[in-house]
């Protein structure tokens, strides 16, 4: 597996205090580094990440991240999981027998994550350009972002099919939720390639978002 970058001194901004050790479970411990790791990747870019900066950011030594996670790229494919799936939640069990219009504006609500735009943006495109380096990584950003929401937006799919309440049948249905997201969601690669690119605000979002599903359902529904 090739290694993302060689650990050079730099400066990682401000270690955690330091003094006597904080008492902390696997899972607090392991929330810690990722979280660290998550704020260096916002705040200094993909390439200049290490598990130096890492460990010194979380106020731990290396030898601790390395019993946590087998190395570099591993720790950021689950930093860049645990983002990617905050980007959209699962539907709430208090939810499951609301309208399926409802449901389905739920789950097509983007979390934006912490950060601000331009870092965002550099993000993605640093995926992207090493996408076939690190193949791992841009993998992670697939399945836990885009192919998640998609099988949200199946599972509500097959079962409007299945009670009748739709025109489709189930063979189909997986290409309809991936239909519905692409009419949801705005062509990412304009905004990656173009600086000046205006970004989107959130009223904008969900206006994109009511009409692509009052236009699906339109087509759809029986």
């Amino acid at each position: 597996m090739a290694k993302i970058q060689a650990e050079q001194p730099e400066d990682c901004g401000p270690a955690r205090r330091r003094g006597r050790p904080v008492q902390m479970d696997h899972d607090a411990r392991e929330a810690a580094i990722l979280d660290a790791a998550h704020e260096l990747m916002m705040e200094q870019g993909f390439d200049r990440v290490t598990m130096a900066g890492i460990a010194r950011r979380a106020g731990m030594s290396k030898r601790t991240l390395y019993e946590y996670f087998d190395g570099q790229e591993a720790l950021l494919g689950q930093v860049i999981a645990r983002l990617s799936a905050s980007f959209f939640r699962p539907l709430p069990a208090e939810d499951a027998d609301k309208p399926l219009a409802e449901r389905l504006r739920f789950l097509l609500t983007f979390n934006k994550p912490h950060g601000t735009d331009q870092q965002k943006r550099e993000f993605l495109r640093t995926i992207i350009a090493r996408a076939q380096t690190y193949p791992t990584l841009a993998r992670e950003l697939v399945q836990n972002g885009h192919e998640r929401i998609i099988g949200y937006v199946l599972v509500e799919l097959r079962r409007e099919i299945a009670e009748g309440r739709l025109c489709l049948t189930e063979d189909r249905a997986a290409l309809a939720a991936k239909i519905l997201v692409s009419m949801v969601f705005e062509d990412p690669v304009p905004c990656l390639l173009d600086a000046g690119h205006p970004e989107v605000t959130p009223e904008q979002l969900a206006e994109r978002r009511d009409l692509a599903i009052s236009l699906f359902l339109n087509g759809c529904s029986v």
